[in-house]
Formats: structure tokens, sequence, C-alpha cells
């Protein structure tokens, strides 16, 4: 029975890094189906590779294998793993690109992973992790890669939090469609609602909507996300430009001047 193996990257779509990765876990002796979830990953980005991970990955089925390389400290003395949370298997940097998914499922077991000296100092994920997939889709026990690993290294995440002006978060992501995702669970809807909306940079949004088509092309909403947060968006339109938006910019649910 073929095993999927999954590969989020920021190596860029295309590159001959790819290829490279790719062929190497192609050695295996067992079937194996390769699936491309992202090699377009902001370069460096941990906390991009973290959350899409994160939300990405538990969807494939069990015993998925996913290869995470997003690794600005290639060839440093950070650590390389292999962890199981919950019924999916990662081989990855030991940077942060676990942490969202550890918020999200428990860590069931870690391996730290061997680098073999003549492994390149700049391409860990073709000599060390390929090899280490390799080594699974061919039937080797996971405990045959390394030492034990207590837990990864998680890096924080960020919460909303009370201030005297009320409640702030932050936009998390910006999907394809420019859509800003925020870190402001659905559980926090009804006090959206309570409020009249939620405040994105300097810009209140009133137009609160169950999906997109309840309003007007253009019109600026916000709305409930498939990810279970609060995000804003413009109908047909894109939110992260009309709103000059990016990662990390404000938002909050503050009382409506009008209310009393």
């Amino acid at each position: 029975m073929s095993r999927i193996v999954t590969l989020t990257t920021d190596f860029g779509t295309g590159s001959d890094y790819v290829a490279e990765l790719k062929g190497r876990l192609l050695h295996a002796r067992s079937p194996v189906t390769l699936v491309d979830i992202a090699h377009d990953l902001p370069p460096h980005d941990i906390r991009a590779a973290a959350r899409l991970v994160g939300q990405a990955c538990f969807a494939f089925p069990p015993d998925t294998l996913h290869l995470v390389v997003v690794d600005p400290g290639v060839g440093t003395n950070r650590r390389l793993v292999w962890a199981r949370l919950g019924d999916q298997e990662f081989l990855c940097p030991d940077n942060g690109v676990l942490s969202y998914a550890l918020r999200r499922t428990p860590l069931v077991k870690a391996r730290t992973l061997h680098v073999a000296a003549t492994a390149s100092a700049t391409f860990h994920g073709r000599d060390v992790l390929a090899p280490a997939a390799v080594q699974l889709l061919d039937g080797d026990h996971p405990d045959a890669l390394g030492s034990r690993l207590a837990s990864p290294i998680s890096i924080e995440w960020p919460e909303p939090r009370e201030t005297e002006a009320g409640l702030e978060g932050e936009v998390i992501h910006i999907d394809t469609f420019g859509n800003l995702v925020t870190n402001l669970p659905a559980a926090l809807w009804p006090r959206v609602e309570a409020a009249g909306g939620v405040v994105v940079g300097p810009l209140r949004v009133t137009t609160l909507v169950r999906t997109y088509g309840d309003a007007a092309p253009g019109t600026v909403v916000a709305l409930v996300g498939s990810h279970g947060f609060v995000e804003a968006a413009v109908v047909e339109g894109h939110a992260a430009d009309r709103l000059a938006a990016h990662v990390g910019m404000a938002v909050g649910i503050e009382p409506s001047p009008n209310k009393p």
C-alpha cells in the first residue's frame, strides 16, 4: 500500500531543490504518494510555516508523513526531529515549525535525527530528512532514527489580550484572496456582534455576514472563516490591498462609539 508523504518548503515552486528532495524520497523501495502542500512560503518564515503545517496537515489520512523544510538555521546546532502528533508523523528542523500543530494535537513521541558527516551543511532536507523518510517508508521503526526528545521547540504564538479599550488581536495570515485571518477565535463572534463590528488597523468593519455572498461586491465585511477565526474580507475583492494590511496588523473588538 502506498504511503502518503507531504512536502512543505520555502524552496520556490519549480526549484531544483524541490526536485532533488523528491528524487531522494523516490529511492524508497516501498510505494509512495508525494503531495505538495506548498513550496512558496515566505523564505525563512518559521511562523508562516507553523501556521500552514498546523492548519493543513491534520486533514490527511492517518500515518501520513509530513516533511517540513523551512530551515534558516540549516547547518548550525539546531536539531532535526521526527515527531508523531496524534495520528500524523513529521520530519522537520526543531525550530518551531511544529508550534501551531502542537497547540492543536498532543505530542505522542519525538526523536532527534543523526546528521551524517557527509551531509551538506546547507541542504539537510535532501541529505538528512529525506533519507530518514526513506528509512521509515521501508519499515524502520522511528526509534532507530535517534535519541528520545521530550518535546520539540515551540515559538511564542500570538494570543488575543484584554486592554482598556477592549480585546486586541492581530492578523496572522493573508490568504490567496487577500482575506485577513485574525487570531480572534470563532467563540468571540458574539462579542463582535455586540460591539457592532471589528476594528482592523484604522478601520471599523461593521458589515457582519455569514458568508461572502451576503453583501454586495466591494463591501468590506467581517465573518467567521473556515479555519474557525474571525476574518476581514472584501467581497470579490482583496482586503489586504484595500486596507493596506499586513501580517501582525492590530485588530480589536471595541464597543462602538455610537453605543451607550
